[in-house]
């Protein structure tokens, strides 16, 4: 719900970034989230995580921007981030990849240029990752 409305904000034209797509992904975002749900299996700290590491992302690199072509990207190479990052259980990029409906290869450079881009601060202090899950739940729970 919070990146569809970060999408939805988007000003165009956008500058293409590695994490634009060429045109809108056919699935929505809810319906993607969906699938990651179902086939991830990551805690639900992550979920508040890959928000944050998003977020940082743009707040970092206004060239990065939120919208229909970058959204589903940044959802999940942010959630797989996280994933590897807090959970003790991941798997490997080939997997994400195919939840996610990319290359491997491709997934694996959305992930460097994450990492770069993030400074390699993937660290989340406490009071920081309850702001974000209390905007999460808030953003949930109107929808």
């Amino acid at each position: 719900v919070a990146l569809e409305h970060m999408a939805g904000l988007a000003v165009q034209p956008e500058k293409m970034t590695c994490f634009h797509s060429v045109r809108p992904p056919s699935v929505s975002l809810r319906d993607y989230l969906g699938r990651i749900r179902r086939l991830f299996g990551c805690s639900l700290e992550c979920y508040v995580l890959g928000l944050v590491f998003i977020d940082r992302l743009i707040k970092r690199h206004p060239s990065v921007t939120v919208s229909q072509l970058s959204c589903h990207r940044l959802l999940i190479c942010g959630m797989m981030l996280a994933a590897k990052f807090h959970d003790d259980c991941f798997y490997s990029n080939g997997f994400y990849a195919k939840v996610g409906g990319l290359r491997v290869e491709e997934l694996n450079g959305l992930e460097k240029r994450m990492v770069q881009l993030l400074d390699y601060k993937l660290l989340v202090q406490p009071d920081e990752f309850e702001l974000y899950r209390r905007i999460m739940y808030k953003a949930a729970g109107a929808s």
